[in-house]
């Protein structure tokens, strides 16, 4: 659990992982240069509860590498995650790991969430896909890094987030899991995911630019020719909008039905994001997305009502 000035939030965030039913468990917090009361709080947790562990850094280093340094002294051989505004529903601690316990196969499990904007005082479930493989994570994330559960000995790779990566780097670490096993989602409600309205650093247009840029440049040699492509118009989306999109998706040398696949995988999946914010069902738009890329081919079809309304390019959630 990384914190940086979240005093407030903090210990709402550390009950809920220390009164999962799971044992043994150590909670690891890694304060990041923290300047408001967040050392007060972290020491009056550990003096309460001997399984709590904290590091600290002298200066700020940031979530991605403040996460590594808990990993860094992290003991367990199952590795989960929690940010210091979110919470662990009672139980999903249990639920995820019998999951994994039952299926040695699986190197990551996570589950769904509650996402509620502090702002508006709004909830909705997200309701992910269970199953996906590396060729649709590829395409995009469907799994949150605070909720994943991770299965260490499993994986040929120390498990740790990319800081060449200031978005993306959660989306970089699952997607190397599923190259070496299964990666699955329970179907349960276990984790409350809080938005704030801009103050995460994945709100960030220039962060978000880096993120999907170095993600690409670091993947991009196991993608198919069509999701490159992909990745590469919404980069231009960044830059310069759905114009800058058109112009990428007709730049010389790009195989038609490569653009035409693309901009209905653009179309179709922010027509879902819109339609599953109108439903109160945000996970609409990454269940479509996993059927629209395929399984292994990275050649799936929109359904037929989802391509009627796809319409011009835009930029999918």
């Amino acid at each position: 659990m990384p914190t940086h000035d979240r005093a407030a939030d903090l210990e709402r965030a550390a009950a809920s992982v220390l009164d999962q039913d799971v044992e043994p468990l150590e909670l690891v917090v890694v304060d990041d240069a923290s300047t408001d009361a967040t050392l007060e709080v972290l020491d009056r947790l550990a003096r309460r509860d001997k399984r709590v562990r904290v590091v600290r850094t002298e200066r700020a280093l940031g979530p991605c590498e403040a996460r590594n340094r808990g990993l860094a002294v992290a003991g367990g051989e199952l590795v989960g995650f929690c940010d210091d505004d979110d919470a662990w529903f009672p139980g999903v601690g249990r639920a995820v790991t019998e999951f994994l316990a039952a299926r040695p196969e699986v190197v990551a499990a996570s589950a769904w969430h509650v996402v509620s904007h502090r702002a508006e005082g709004a909830t909705a479930v997200f309701r992910g896909p269970l199953r996906y493989d590396s060729s649709q994570l590829l395409w995009q994330n469907v799994i949150a890094v605070p909720f994943a559960v991770v299965r260490r000995a499993a994986l040929s790779f120390e498990v740790g987030f990319d800081p060449e990566l200031p978005t993306g780097e959660d989306w970089d670490l699952f997607l190397r899991c599923s190259f070496e096993g299964p990666v699955r989602t329970v179907p349960t409600v276990g984790y409350l995911y809080t938005q704030h309205g801009g103050s995460r650093v994945t709100r960030t247009g220039d962060a978000q630019t880096v993120g999907r840029r170095n993600f690409l440049r670091k993947h991009g040699h196991a993608m198919t020719g069509r999701c490159r492509l992909y990745h590469e118009t919404v980069l231009a989306g960044y830059a310069g909008g759905r114009r800058a999109m058109g112009d990428r998706l007709r730049q010389p040398g790009t195989p038609r039905r490569d653009a035409l696949a693309v901009t209905t995988v653009l179309g179709a999946s922010a027509a879902a994001a819109r339609l599953g914010q109108r439903r109160g069902d945000p996970g609409l738009q990454a269940r479509l997305m996993t059927r629209l890329v395929g399984s292994r081919s990275g050649r799936g079809r929109a359904p037929r009502r989802a391509r009627a309304r796809s319409g011009a390019p835009a930029v999918g959630r």
